[in-house]
């Protein structure tokens, strides 16, 4: 039986999320590269497309077709730039002030808050990654726990956690199969 403290960090996340992603991630750069390109194509076809439907009324729009390609690549660069800085949601902030204690024996996992309690056999995970600094369990329902060995008492406790989940949940290679 294993007993420990739950404190996340907004690194826990990020972690989470790398090595659960099932998306191939791409640099930083490409993606830019690729959102400035399609926000050229859309500005520029939007600015033709106008100019035509209004070359009566606005012939001077028709110069301007250049312009639509720079500031659609601004505005879809500045709306990924937005995204890629988005807040933590309302519920990994209230996990950032939470702290769980959590049961882990040969039955299953027990997480337990001030107000709350909950139990999960070992069947409801279907999956476990398990590597010397970090163990991620995915449960059926797609929800997520993280478990560092800080959250434990010292290395032993946290060699028997590895053991137990090791034992009760398939435990996958690599963060695709997560």
């Amino acid at each position: 039986m294993v007993s420990g403290t739950i404190r996340y960090t907004e690194q826990d996340f990020a972690l989470s999320q790398t090595v659960i992603s099932p998306a191939r991630t791409i640099p930083l750069w490409q993606g830019t590269c690729a959102i400035a390109c399609l926000g050229a194509v859309i500005g520029y076809g939007s600015v033709t497309l106008l100019s035509e439907v209004l070359a009566q009324a606005l012939p001077v729009l028709a110069q301007y077709t250049a312009w639509g390609a720079v500031c659609g690549a601004i505005l879809l660069v500045s709306v990924g730039a937005w995204r890629l800085s988005t807040k933590l949601s309302p519920m990994q902030q209230a996990s950032l002030q939470l702290q769980q204690s959590f049961l882990l024996d040969e039955n299953g996992l027990q997480l337990s808050t001030d107000t709350a309690e909950t139990r999960m056999d070992w069947a409801h995970f279907l999956a476990a990654h398990i590597d010397s600094d970090f163990m991620i369990l995915k449960t059926r329902d797609g929800t997520v726990v993280l478990l560092r060995p800080a959250f434990v008492a010292d290395h032993a406790t946290w060699n028997e956690a590895r053991k137990i989940v090791g034992r009760r949940v398939p435990v996958s290679s690599g963060a695709q199969t997560l």
